[in-house]
This record gives C-alpha cells, structure tokens and sequence, in this order.
C-alpha cells in the first residue's frame, strides 16, 4: 500500500538516520504544498471544491489530480532534475491496480505527476489532516487493515472504485530507501489474485540520489504493462512472477538512467 509521507514524522524520526541535507530538502518541498495550493494551484482547488459541490465525482477527481501537477513541476524546478519516461506509459483509466516501486519521500510527487491516478494508501495518511484532505478529494482510499472487518469493508471500497479508476499500490509496503527492489508483501498481491484484478507495473529510478545530493538529478520511469492474476494457479505464483519482473527490469531502468545521469554530469 502507499505510505504517503508525513512531515512531522519525518522530524521526529530524522529520516531513519539520513542526511540532514536530505531531510532539509524533504521538509523544502513538503512545506511549498501550501504555497502552491493557494498560489499556482489554487484554480484546481477552487475547480475541484464546485465539482464536489455540485456532486460531478470524476470531474472533482480530475481537478485535483490536475492539481498535484503543478506540485510535482515546482519540485522539478527547485531541484533542477531531469524525468524522464523511457517509454509510453499506459496506465488502465479503471480496473486496475498499479504497482510501483517505493522508494523514499521525493517519489511522491514525481508518481503524481507521472503515473496521475489515486493511490491506495495505508492509515498514516490521517496524520497529516491536509494531504489527507487532498488525497480523499483526488480520488485515493485508505486500506484499514487493522483487523478483518476493517479488511473487508476496505476491500468493498476497493472494488468499488475500481468501477471508475485505478490505484497506485506500493506492494513493498514502505520506502526502501535503496534502488532495490525488496520482497513485496502478501496482502496487495493476495487481493489482486483473489478479486481477480489485473495488475499494472511500473517502475522507477534515481530517487535515492536525493540522499546524496539535492539539485540535479535524473529521475527515471519505466512501463511494464498489465498482468493477468488469472493467468497464474496460485498467489504465491503471482508473486514471484511479480517480483522476478520488477526485479530485473529494475536493473534494465537503473542502466538507462546512469546512462542520462552520465550525460548531464558531463554537460
């Protein structure tokens, strides 16, 4: 599921012994969220607020996923990065979920702005009232899976809203603060090979050089299309296919993105 970063959480933990020059730059372009929402982003916000009031569902959802664009387009600014998509990114309008790889705190505007759709996203997002506020009104569930009621009434909510969207899932269930990829955990793959929904891979490279440096950049994003978990016998099945696709594409991405990375150090 997605864990979206929450900024007092990441001061009190110190960005799990991180630099403090990343967790400066993580609290720079978390902080802006305020400025863009009642400067450049405001007309999607006032858009969006008249679509929820006047009861137009998708078009608030679309309004306001327009508005994390102008979030992720700051961000590139202010760090001078260079994203790039190695591909043509198809993501499914509905019906699917979509996986991706979760890397650090800078990987979330850069999902919005590349893949734009809503994600699934665990119970930590309440703690931030405000972008939780936003990521309910562009279109984003929360998966409670503190107990099994909890599980399958968010599970109901899942389907449901798969009538009309697809969801961005981190299927690692936490940032990884690493290129690699780890091990992804049962519960998103499990739901999918049991609901019978397909899933849409994608994949990214760079974000971990934030940790190193913080301007100049090369972010890149990598397609694998849509997978069918009626194709495989079992879960667990789906799982490592999972898992052996994300992990050697992964190397694939990361070649192609040293490659620019090389290009732009040279310039």
């Amino acid at each position: 599921m997605a864990k979206i970063p929450v900024v007092d959480d990441l001061i009190k933990k110190n960005l799990h012994g991180l630099s403090v020059h990343y967790g400066r730059l993580v609290m720079k372009v978390y902080l802006r969220i305020t400025l863009l929402v009642f400067g450049k982003a405001s007309p999607y916000l006032i858009r969006g607020i008249y679509r929820s009031l006047t009861g137009n569902k998708e078009a608030r959802i679309r309004e306001f996923l327009e508005g994390t664009k102008i979030w992720a387009e700051d961000v590139l600014k202010i760090t001078k990065t260079k994203l790039i998509t190695f591909n043509e990114i198809n993501v499914p309008e509905k019906g699917h979920m979509i996986f991706l790889n979760h890397v650090n705190e800078m990987d979330f505007p850069y999902d919005c702005y590349v893949i734009r759709k809503p994600f699934l996203a665990n119970q930590v997002i309440k703690k931030a009232w405000f972008a939780y506020w936003w990521m309910v009104a562009m279109g984003s569930q929360v998966f409670d899976n503190s107990k099994a009621m909890s599980v399958a009434v968010s599970v109901k909510n899942l389907i449901e809203g798969l009538k009309t969207t697809s969801y961005i899932v981190y299927p690692e269930g936490k940032n990884t603060y690493s290129e690699e990829i780890i091990p992804l955990k049962k519960g998103m793959v499990k739901i999918a090979f049991d609901q019978k929904i397909p899933v849409f891979v994608a994949l990214k490279s760079g974000l971990t050089t934030y940790q190193e440096y913080q301007k100049g950049n090369v972010v890149g994003y990598l397609g694998l299309g849509s997978h069918d978990p009626t194709d495989f016998s079992s879960w667990e099945e789906f799982q490592t296919y999972l898992q052996n696709l994300m992990q050697s594409k992964k190397q694939e991405l990361d070649a192609l993105t040293e490659a620019e990375r090389n290009k732009v150090s040279t310039v």
